[in-house]
């Protein structure tokens, strides 16, 4: 995705943080990614520990920011874009649970979270980043992963992938190791994609024939698609195969087994 954090930041400064505002006066696919409220559905949901201390791997603009921020007690943002820092501050100045550090995961030396949450931020070498991302947290601490799936229907039917994507096997061995034995990792399915996700299915609630039949919500599709999505979503379905075909998943990873 490209840098647009100046204009960003002048959007910001024009509407004095009015979101809705913003986006109905500047429809633009790239300010409803960095700006929109729908990007909280990905973990709104989960259930944070209130007293617990949270590593955003990548900034991005902010658009979960405040969502830790709100939900935990200490919010550490980690960007080595000095500028995506700078909207990231000037959109939640007024909390005071966020500190910004300049730097890449692969130099920072802090550990002891509670929480390392990497949405859509996962870059080559892939076990190299699980690896170091695992060192920071505390023995019962929680690595959570959202990702572009290569085999996702939505890109096969001609949609841009993004840069950094696996599948649902790869995703698997990176956290868990090739024997399965490296902790457990459970799996979610945010549709349409983890970034403006509108329903996240589970391992224990899986869509069924039907349920993604009609038009499913999505700004990044191309104008003519390559096959029709909601009846190959169909079938993907009815034979049982839609954790294989998600186009994103979001992953948490732990040490041991929970209760």
């Amino acid at each position: 995705m490209k840098d647009i954090s100046p204009e960003v930041r002048n959007l910001l400064l024009k509407y004095n943080g009015d979101m809705k505002k913003l986006l109905k006066e500047n429809p633009n696919q790239d300010y409803l990614y960095a700006l929109s409220d729908i990007r909280e559905n990905i973990l709104e949901w989960y259930g944070f520990d209130e007293e617990a201390s949270l590593l955003q791997v990548g900034s991005d603009y902010g658009a979960l920011t405040g969502l830790y921020s709100r939900r935990v007690s200490q919010v550490t943002v980690l960007d080595p874009n000095r500028n995506n820092l700078s909207v990231n501050r000037l959109r939640y100045q007024k909390q005071e649970n966020i500190r910004y550090v300049t730097g890449d995961l692969d130099s920072f030396e802090e550990d002891g979270f509670d929480y390392v949450v990497m949405v859509g931020s996962l870059t080559s070498p892939y076990d190299g980043q699980i690896k170091k991302a695992k060192s920071l947290l505390k023995p019962q601490g929680k690595l959570i992963l959202a990702v572009c799936n290569r085999l996702g229907l939505k890109y096969q039917a001609g949609a841009v992938p993004d840069k950094d994507r696996l599948s649902r096997a790869e995703v698997r061995e990176l956290l868990c190791g090739r024997e399965g034995t490296d902790g457990q990792a459970e799996f979610y399915y945010p549709m349409p994609d983890y970034r403006l996700p509108i329903t996240i299915y589970s391992d224990g609630y899986l869509p069924g024939k039907g349920d993604l039949s009609h038009a499913i919500l999505a700004y990044d599709y191309p104008k003519y698609l390559r096959f029709d999505l909601g009846k190959m979503f169909d079938e993907v379905c009815e034979g049982k195969q839609f954790e294989t075909f998600a186009n994103s998943f979001l992953v948490i990873w732990s040490r041991h087994e929970e209760n």
